[in-house]
Parts: C-alpha cells; structure tokens; sequence
C-alpha cells in the first residue's frame, strides 16, 4: 500500500510526495529495485500514475481480469489481451512502459489460486 506514502500529514494526495522521491533518488538504493502496491486503504489507486520513474508497480487490474478469465467470465476477452499485452492504457498516457507494471494473480492476501478456485460461491 505504497501509496499511502503519497499523501500528505491531512491525507491529502501529494503531487511530489518528498517520502517517495528520497526513496527513488537515494544513492544508497540506486541499484535496489523499487515495487509498489499503487494503492492505499483510503481509496488512493495510482496504478500507471505512480509518482517517480523507478518504480515497478503491482498491476491489480490484471490481477483482477485474470481472476475473472480463470472463473470463466464472458464478455472480458480484450480486456484480458490488453492485461496480457502490457495494459498500455495505464501506462502509454504517463510515457511509461509496459515494463512499469508488475502483472501478478495472487500475493500476500493468504490465498493460493487453487484456493481462488476451488470452490463455488
């Protein structure tokens, strides 16, 4: 949830957060790979508008599509070959590339994809 490090003391989102561009300007970690989790528990989603250019950020819109394309959703097809091409729709507008984005279908939320899909709701 690196993009609570975005927001300012009030919670307000900052333009130039000094937290997140020390972490990206520092010479102690100029040869450390920096990877976000866009987002924050306050509704902050900065995936494809993540602030610096370091950054490597998780991608939950693939994440999410993924998801659906595996449960047998209909109608998703191009979104998923968007997801699986690069999602030049997040990035392309911030001249970003396709290699900004870090494509993932389960992390640290305590499930497996087995157990995303082993079962019927």
């Amino acid at each position: 949830m690196a993009s609570a490090l975005a927001r300012g003391e009030g919670g307000e989102v900052l333009h130039n957060p000094p937290v997140l561009w020390g972490i990206e300007l520092s010479e102690q970690l100029q040869k450390t790979k920096l990877i976000a989790e866009a987002w924050d528990a306050a509704g902050l989603y900065q995936v494809g508008s993540f602030p610096g250019y370091r950054w490597g950020e998780w991608n939950g819109r693939y994440r999410d599509i993924i998801r659906r394309f595996v449960r047998g959703d209909k109608g998703i097809i191009r979104e998923v070959a968007t997801r699986i091409c690069g999602s030049s729709d997040l990035y392309q507008s911030q001249d970003r590339l396709p290699i900004s984005g870090i494509n993932f279908v389960t992390c640290h939320d305590g499930f497996t994809l087995y157990d995303l899909f082993s079962y019927n709701v």
